[in-house]
This record gives structure tokens, C-alpha cells and sequence, in this order.
């Protein structure tokens, strides 16, 4: 049986060559902005983009005086993102379920719009729980179960169309136990802006470890 992480990452491989392109890309960087709004970066701070893609956020990390570190599976974003000059030697290619850092390493970790995609997501939570400091700050986004065209943009579009079987979404009540299960201490979980469709279609996390 072929490894889920490969499918998606050669999905992503694929979308690489045109997500700047395509106004539903350019929705899902105004909502990553947004996400990063959420995570007050500080000057110092190392701060890790989990699901990085073409780097947008991690770059924008960089231009706020923090230590950017993008982590993503698929070869052909990281190929993108290393054509921003603050990321070069801060990109690596790894599986958010084994998370290659030591345990709190991070102060602030920023996710949007790619946990549906890991095979396990208990297990990366818990990762991301893990390489946080005590006290550090994760922000995720991700489209929500409890909403119509979240599910039809993941378990329709996704899912069926695109054959990623694997993809899985959350309403917001199971993601606060999700997020008690990984071992954060707090938690807030919270659907978008209603004005904004499609960042209404999203949960809006930030725990704190």
C-alpha cells in the first residue's frame, strides 16, 4: 500500500507550479496573513511554518525579525520557497507525524490549510506540542467539518475528485479534544469571519502549550 504522505505530496507538487496564480490561492494566503495576525510574532522568536508550501508565511516571518523554519513534504513547494532569499537554509522536507526538531524548540508554530492533509493527526498535534516551549503558541486553520462548503472543498473536491481518500476534517467541538488529547493546556477554537466565505468555512485555533 502506497504512503499516503507521497499521493499528497505529489499533489502538491503539482499545485506548486500555480498556487499564486488561482484566486482560491490567493484566499488561502489572505487567510494565512490572518493566521499570522494571530501569532504576534516577536523579533527573536524562532517560529516554525508547519505545511510551509511556496514559503509566503515563513518569509513574512522573516521580514518580522523572527528565525523562520518551513517544514513541508512536497519537494515542489520547498523548490518555491527556496527562491526566497531569508528562507535559504531554513527549509526542510519532513512528515508533521515526526516532526525532525528537539523537544521545545519553537516558541510560536503558524499551520494553515494542511493538517486535513496528515495521516495522522493526533500524532501531530502531539509533535506540535512537543517542539513548542512551555507556554509556546500554536495557530492552525483548517476547514471545518461543521460547515457546507468546507466539507464540499474537502470531502467532495479533494476527496472524491482528486482521490486524496485520506483527507479528514474536524468540526470545531472535536477540535477542542483533539487539543486536550495532545497535551495543550489551553485552547480557542473559533470559525472565521462570517463577511469572509471561505475563511468561514475554517477553524480558527490558537493553543497555547
Amino acid at each position: 500500500m502506497e504512503n499516503p504522505l507521497h499521493k499528497h505530496g505529489r499533489f502538491f507538487d503539482v499545485w506548486a507550479r500555480f498556487y499564486r496564480l488561482t484566486l482560491f490561492g490567493l484566499e488561502l494566503r489572505r487567510i494565512q496573513r490572518q493566521a499570522l495576525d494571530r501569532l504576534k510574532v516577536v523579533p527573536g522568536q524562532r517560529v516554525l511554518d508547519l505545511g510551509c508550501g511556496p514559503g509566503d508565511g515563513a518569509a513574512r516571518i522573516h521580514q518580522q525579525g523572527a528565525v523562520a523554519i518551513g517544514l513541508d513534504y512536497s519537494q515542489g513547494m520547498l523548490l518555491t520557497a527556496q527562491k526566497e532569499a531569508g528562507l535559504r537554509g531554513k527549509l526542510t522536507r519532513g512528515d508533521a507525524g515526526r516532526l525532525p526538531f528537539r523537544d521545545g524548540a519553537f516558541d510560536k508554530i503558524v499551520c494553515t490549510n494542511s493538517f486535513h492533509h496528515y495521516p495522522d493527526h493526533l500524532a501531530s498535534l502531539r509533535e506540535m506540542r512537543r517542539v513548542l516551549k512551555a507556554g509556546g503558541l500554536l495557530v492552525l486553520v483548517d476547514p471545518r467539518q461543521d460547515n457546507l462548503f468546507g466539507r464540499m472543498a474537502i470531502e467532495l473536491v479533494e476527496e472524491r475528485i482528486f482521490g486524496l481518500k485520506e483527507v479528514r476534517i474536524f468540526p470545531i467541538a472535536r477540535w477542542r479534544e483533539l487539543l486536550k488529547d495532545a497535551g495543550f493546556a489551553h485552547a480557542r477554537v473559533e470559525a472565521g469571519p462570517i463577511w469572509q466565505p471561505v475563511a468561514w468555512a475554517e477553524a480558527f485555533i490558537e493553543a497555547t502549550a
